[in-house]
């Protein structure tokens, strides 16, 4: 089987994400999986794919950026990588 040369984020997607300041240094770093509503627990890094930084990531590729709403606050986050599954 080969791998796609560019993954892109969807559902189930875990994601290594960084928090950019206004010069675009990065401020920290998370871990964000997308699930369906149903299945979010933000506690262990899974969102629901009704939120609006979900909705903002979905089809992303890895070193966008990504100017969105998250815990009420206007981020702006840089995906780093992309990995399906656990």
């Amino acid at each position: 089987m080969t791998l796609p040369k560019f993954l892109i984020v969807m559902v189930y997607s875990k994601m290594l994400l960084s928090k950019l300041d206004a010069h675009d240094k990065v401020e920290v770093r998370m871990e964000y999986r997308i699930v369906p509503d149903d299945e979010a627990d933000p506690a262990v890094g899974k969102y629901p794919q009704s939120a609006l930084a979900s909705q903002a990531l979905l089809g992303r590729v890895p070193g966008e950026i990504v100017d969105t709403v998250f815990n009420y606050e206007a981020v702006r986050l840089r995906v780093e990588s992309i990995h399906e599954g656990d």
